[in-house]
């Protein structure tokens, strides 16, 4: 088996809980959001890392299910959001599809802080990883520039993963 789809099998399925029932779309995306969390590093550290999502929330219980795991020694916490004003404490958003036209008043309170932004449309300006599904799996775009703008840095590992790397 290519090393690469080893990975790939090790992203998806890293979460057991996940594994053992039949995965819904959102559930992976959930799994997603949590292994790009282990394979980013942030420039300071804390306790808490601060997954955020704002918009509709078609995640249901998946994102429960990672609520509180580790990450890198860091509890990963879960937030919904309503307005962009409390974007700053966010570590990870992910933008759902109804919320991409106001990406431009997000980046703008989002700045030069080091938040890994994520969506599921194919509306990508300023999104750092775009997740889409083509047909019964999952695949990612990385804008790796922009990550490294705000001072994230992606592990090889999960560039090697995405289909597409800028």
């Amino acid at each position: 088996m290519p090393k690469r789809l080893l990975m790939l099998f090790a992203l998806v399925f890293s979460l057991p809980s996940l594994a053992a029932e039949p995965i819904s779309e959102y559930a992976m995306k959930a799994t997603y959001l949590y292994n790009f969390a282990v394979f980013t590093e942030w420039p300071s550290g804390g306790e808490t890392l601060n997954l955020c999502l704002i918009g509709q929330d078609r995640f249901g219980s998946a994102l429960g299910r990672i609520e509180g795991k580790n990450v890198n020694g860091r509890r990963l916490s879960v937030a919904r959001l309503s307005t962009v004003h409390n974007i700053k404490s966010c570590h990870i958003l992910f933008v759902s599809e109804d919320e991409v036209l106001n990406m431009r008043s997000i980046l703008d309170e989002v700045g030069e802080l080091p938040v890994l932004i994520v969506t599921d449309t194919q509306v990508q300006s300023g999104a750092m990883i775009v997740v889409a599904a083509e047909g019964q799996r999952l695949t990612f775009d990385i804008n790796n520039e922009l990550a490294k703008r705000a001072r994230l840095n992606i592990s090889s590992k999960l560039l090697q993963l995405a289909k597409n790397v800028r």
